[in-house]
């Protein structure tokens, strides 16, 4: 029996080689959602224009970012900030409004869905004004929020997942707070880097994951040589590869625009 998830890669609008290897995904059928930085250099009216031509094969997100490009907050920071309650709230909400108006001013919809760049979404004051935004300007067709709850194994970021889940305590009681849907099930953390093993990671999530769950990639077409610009490039080629292709049908998984929510 075939089950479903969704193959959402971030990060798209950050440079012309991430979208241009998106895009290529999507059109294999490789992915099936992309979320967006609607405040980075290459979000444009052509990107954006490619994406929703590719509408009826992926779902379209915001990547809320507060930690990239201008203007930015170093995150060991933001994450301070958050834990002792010294957000400027007023900025957070400000940048907020701007990234969902240039994603809507550029795609004419609004997001299916609303993640967060270093998943600030799930920090305390932040996830606050996420969930309330999102209840009050989306009275219908409400974006689901991606519930960044990564286990604790079967990647190399344990500790990272470990931060991740404390920042995140207390998310989900004020998700079904605001009534905003949420994945059930999330997986795709790792330390972006080449050595890492992707390839045996994704296989592995593939055979274990339940029905509708939510995967997270960074692919993107680099030459930099950074650990993270090589991790892009081999997602890429991996998830553009017929060893993927094959993956998919020996763990009967099929990829599917909308996760399990609840």
């Amino acid at each position: 029996m075939t089950r479903s998830l969704v193959l959402c890669a971030d990060d798209f609008g950050m440079a012309d080689g991430i979208n241009r290897a998106i895009l290529e995904l999507i059109d294999l059928g490789r992915l099936s959602a992309t979320s967006c930085m609607t405040t980075m250099p290459a979000w444009t009216e052509g990107a954006a224009a490619a994406l929703i031509a590719r509408h009826d094969r992926a779902a379209l997100g915001l990547h809320f970012n507060l930690t990239e490009g201008d203007n930015a907050t170093p995150l060991g920071k933001l994450m301070q900030q958050s834990l002792l309650g010294q957000l400027d709230t007023g900025r957070v909400q400000q940048a907020l409004n701007r990234q969902l108006d240039r994603f809507e001013a550029l795609t004419g919809l609004p997001p299916d869905f609303v993640d967060g760049h270093q998943h600030i979404q799930m920090f305390p004051g932040i996830r606050d004004i996420v969930l309330q935004t999102l209840q009050q300007r989306y009275q219908q067709q409400r974006p689901w929020v991606r519930v960044s709850n990564p286990a604790i194994g079967g990647h190399d970021a344990g500790f990272k997942a470990v931060v991740l889940r404390l920042m995140g305590l207390g998310f989900e009681q004020r998700r079904r707070q605001h009534s905003v849907a949420g994945n059930r099930s999330f997986a795709g953390m790792y330390s972006l880097q080449p050595d890492a093993g992707f390839e045996l990671m994704l296989q592995h999530w593939l055979k274990t994951l339940p029905e509708g769950a939510l995967i997270m990639c960074h692919p993107g077409h680099t030459d930099g040589q950074s650990g993270l610009a090589r991790a892009r490039q081999q997602e890429c080629d991996w998830l553009a590869g017929d060893a993927f292709g094959a993956a998919l049908q020996q763990s009967q998984r099929s990829l599917t625009v909308i996760p399990a929510l609840d």
